[in-house]
């Protein structure tokens, strides 16, 4: 890390490019050399930031600050449109999870358990119109914006893989045939006999038999069925398509919670960092109280660390599609801010 007086060197070099009335590059290069002094965030970002507006002759270091903070507001503008656009398709995932996919699952769940046999279709436009309508929802780009993630990733995935598992229990069942007309009614009654096999045979045969999404999977899926006495296919279906209603209740309550977190940090950046920064823009371009700017624009990268924590806490960074925005407002807010207090004194 280089010493203080070196770095207090550069600011002198710095300054003194800026009397002189050095040619643009030279004092973006002086500028970024003593930002760039501890490595944070480098000369590379410093240089494209400041070089965005191309060069000009007039060019000083209220200028430079100007051009960062600029930068910055454009920063919080495509993440308020990103924030947007959560707020706008997670309730409409939430109405697909809750009517287009629950309403359909329900209907072969009370097929399954008034002893007939559900439509395939039942799970395969549940499959279509939940998770995979939800995924397509979050994920369209918008005009000029590269796709977007997916903040239900794992849910949907969750979602498509269980309830093509739940209709994969469900195809299993014996159809009835003409031919076994006279043993109808022994079948019936062989669902309490004494000779049923055991839940865990059952699940083991029927887990066996399914290669997709895998032994274990089916095992863990169907394993409430060894608590309620499983005695058939039927009774396995009825425990896969009730896991797949519990799944969609689950990604409801999370999606009901992301709307909340999103709504938060539209307040973060729209009433709060967009505001001070927008002021200390003002500050920069009237020329007055450039070091009032500077700690404005400091101020103002503390809120992306609150929208962060707040996307996190449900379910960690990793899953945050939010975090490499704020990790960049934060950047992009602290250089405007070494900027312009750079210069405050010239």
């Amino acid at each position: 890390m280089m010493q203080p007086l070196a770095a207090a060197l550069l600011l002198a070099t710095a300054a003194m490019a800026v009397a002189a009335g050095a040619s643009p590059p030279s004092i973006i290069n002086a500028t970024c050399s003593s930002l760039s002094y501890n490595g944070y965030p480098g000369y590379d970002y410093c240089v494209n930031v400041l070089s965005s507006s191309g060069p000009s002759a007039s060019m000083d270091g209220r200028g430079l600050a100007v051009i960062a903070a600029n930068a910055t507001e454009h920063n919080i503008t495509a993440t308020v449109g990103l924030i947007d656009d959560l707020l706008d398709t997670l309730p409409k995932c939430s109405g697909l999870y809750r009517h287009q996919m629950g309403d359909k699952i329900a209907s072969a769940l009370a097929d399954l358990v008034a002893g007939k046999q559900p439509s395939d279709s039942l799970y395969m436009d549940a499959h279509d119109q939940g998770p995979v309508n939800c995924f397509i929802a979050l994920t369209y780009p918008r005009p000029g914006f590269p796709r977007p993630s997916d903040p239900l990733a794992q849910e949907n995935q969750a979602n498509m893989d269980l309830v093509f598992f739940a209709m994969s229990v469900a195809m299993l069942i014996p159809n009835k045939s003409s031919s076994s007309s006279s043993s109808s009614s022994s079948s019936s009654s062989s669902r309490s006999s004494d000779s049923d096999p055991p839940a865990a045979a059952i699940i083991n045969d029927t887990c066996s038999s399914l290669p997709y999404p895998g032994y274990r999977y089916c095992v863990e899926v169907l394993s409430p069925g060894l608590a309620s006495g499983a005695r058939d296919t039927r009774d396995l279906a009825i425990v896969a398509t009730n896991a797949v209603l519990r799944n969609i209740t689950s990604t409801l309550s999370l999606i009901n919670g992301l709307v909340s977190d999103a709504a938060h940090c539209k307040v973060s950046y729209g009433d709060r960092m967009g505001k001070t920064v927008a002021s200390a823009l003002g500050d920069l371009v009237a020329g007055r109280a450039i070091a009032r700017a500077a700690s404005k624009l400091d101020g103002a990268s503390r809120h992306t660390t609150e929208c962060d924590v707040v996307m996190s806490k449900r379910r960690g960074v990793e899953n945050n599609v939010l975090h490499e925005d704020n990790a960049e407002n934060l950047v992009s807010a602290q250089f405007a801010s070494n900027v312009a207090a750079m210069y405050a004194a010239n």
